[in-house]
């Protein structure tokens, strides 16, 4: 087989064939191509000159050479045809053109070629700071945040992650926007560009509108969270491992509907492990790709808060809360498959761990491992890296990079509190100490004060213990009763017998 190429007014195509075929067998085969014409109406030539007019006159004149019919009957081989040899076609009848193989294949082609500068620059994907949350605030009930870091801190002392979600409300509410200072020069070079006017020309404009107009309006969204459902969960030093869709989360979701509570975030916390010698940011690339992944599901709104250990001034541990988002180009370029993900989980891979047992406790504990370089020598090998890794380039400060700081991908939001409507003190589910009782049922009824009985039951993990003890429907009839107590609704007379017997009392 070898490869002809065969070139028009309107291009050059390829045609594969045997070339022990003739010359009429290779005319038929352009015939029957899309780029081809009737094998009347067309003649084929070695001479380049037979392309240049379309008035066979001319043609004449110039005594260009065309393969006669006599050639049509010798084979290619013949006429000393090879790969890569050029035949021109001159045709005198009407054709549509059509696009080049070559050109057929725009999606094979190299970034940047038949590209102008300006094109280019907006393929390319430039990777910023977001400068403020898609939130205003997050608001937190004072015990369900206290019960919270009350055992990551006492019971598990920070060695363990420890996972939760977040249900409560959102408020949405107008007041005058705030500019950044980017946003600021930014609206300085719109004017400036639109105008024509100098930088300080164009502080002035904006001057002078806030003052005639007034400061422009935007909506901002708070969240309140009420409760912390803490799943079934196994979790080491550095990440918690839960089923999002087991039985019991899904019943905790529906609980919550009932309660006028929706899923506005997680809460975890970061153990006191070794993060290597490298420089970290407040969160792992593994904890960036998993704000990302929920902010990707539950939407722009969703938060994430980290529970964390420092130390003061005095060198005496302290626990915070802090909370972020992610950003909106770092959730779109999740979506889009930017980011090396585990292909199970969803999130960035954790660093290779080394398993060994502790000899004094016999329990098996998480460190950092060495891995050898090229040159067989060791090296550390960081259990938290700073940045997250990408599986296409993108531009940082001018750079194309395949990792990212991850402080480029976070957005700090502010934490508030509040007195939440929820009732606090029954044990929380899924913890090692101290599990749930009837007893625990019996006290809250007894010593709980309130007007009543809902207000008593108004306790997100008291009517999850519930959904245990009785049909999860009627449960559900009782929370949205809860949800009623402030305008003076109760629990119906027939699910107060049933809750007090199941109580013993």
């Amino acid at each position: 087989m070898i490869t002809i190429r065969v070139r028009t007014r309107d291009g050059t195509e390829r045609l594969s064939i045997d070339c022990s075929k003739t010359l009429k067998e290779l005319a038929l085969e352009i015939s029957q191509k899309p780029w081809g014409c009737e094998i009347d109406s067309f003649q084929l030539s070695f001479d380049e000159r037979s392309i240049l007019s379309k008035a066979s006159n001319r043609r004449d004149e110039s005594k260009i050479e065309l393969l006669s019919k006599e050639d049509w009957e010798r084979s290619l081989s013949m006429l000393g045809m090879r790969s890569g040899t050029i035949v021109y076609m001159s045709y005198e009848c009407e054709r549509m053109s059509t696009r080049t193989s070559e050109r057929a294949k725009d999606g094979q082609q190299r970034f940047g070629q038949r590209m102008s500068i300006g094109e280019m620059i907006k393929k390319q994907v430039r990777v910023g700071m977001q400068d403020r949350a898609l939130v205003k605030s997050v608001s937190f009930c004072g015990p369900a945040a206290n019960m919270f870091q009350a055992y990551v801190n006492a019971t598990l002392g920070f060695k363990q992650s420890r996972f939760g979600w977040l249900y409560g409300t959102k408020t949405r509410r107008e007041e005058k926007k705030v500019l950044t200072e980017k946003e600021e020069e930014e609206r300085k070079k719109m004017i400036q560009m639109n105008r024509g006017m100098t930088a300080a020309a164009a502080a002035k404009a904006i001057s002078t509108k806030k003052e005639t107009e007034g400061d422009e309006v935007e909506i901002v969204c708070e969240l309140f969270a009420d409760v912390i459902y803490e799943p079934k969960q196994s979790g080491n030093a550095y990440v918690s491992v839960f089923d999002e869709e087991d039985e019991e989360s899904k019943t905790a979701d529906a609980l919550a509907t009932a309660m006028g509570y929706e899923k506005i975030g997680c809460v975890f916390n970061q153990s006191d492990c070794d993060r290597g010698t490298e420089s970290v940011s407040a969160m792992s690339a593994h904890e960036v790709t998993l704000c990302a992944k929920l902010q990707a599901k539950y939407g722009k709104e969703f938060v994430t808060v980290i529970v964390m250990q420092f130390a003061d001034e005095d060198e005496e541990l302290q626990v915070t809360f802090e909370a972020f988002q992610v950003s909106e180009q770092c959730v779109k370029l999740y979506n889009e498959g930017f980011f090396e993900l585990d292909e199970t989980t969803g999130v960035a891979k954790l660093p290779q761990q080394q398993q060994q047992k502790d000899q004094n406790t016999s329990t098996t504990t998480t460190t950092t491992t060495t891995t050898a370089n090229k040159n067989g020598q060791q090296q550390e090998f960081s259990n938290w890296g700073s940045h997250t890794k990408m599986t296409k380039p993108v531009m940082v400060e001018r750079k194309d990079v395949f990792e990212v700081d991850n402080d480029f991908w976070i957005v700090a939001v502010p934490i508030k509190d509040h007195s939440g409507t929820s009732q606090s003190g029954f044990p929380i589910e899924n913890r090692i100490h101290p599990p749930q009782t009837i007893d625990d049922l019996r006290s809250a009824i007894r010593s709980r004060s309130g007007s009543t009985y809902a207000e008593k039951l108004r306790d997100f993990h008291l009517l999850l213990f519930l959904c245990k003890q009785m049909d999860k429907n009627d449960v559900m009839a009782i929370a949205q009763s809860t949800n009623d107590y402030v305008d003076g609704g109760d629990v119906a007379d027939g699910y107060k017998v049933l809750i007090d017997a199941i109580a013993g009392l």
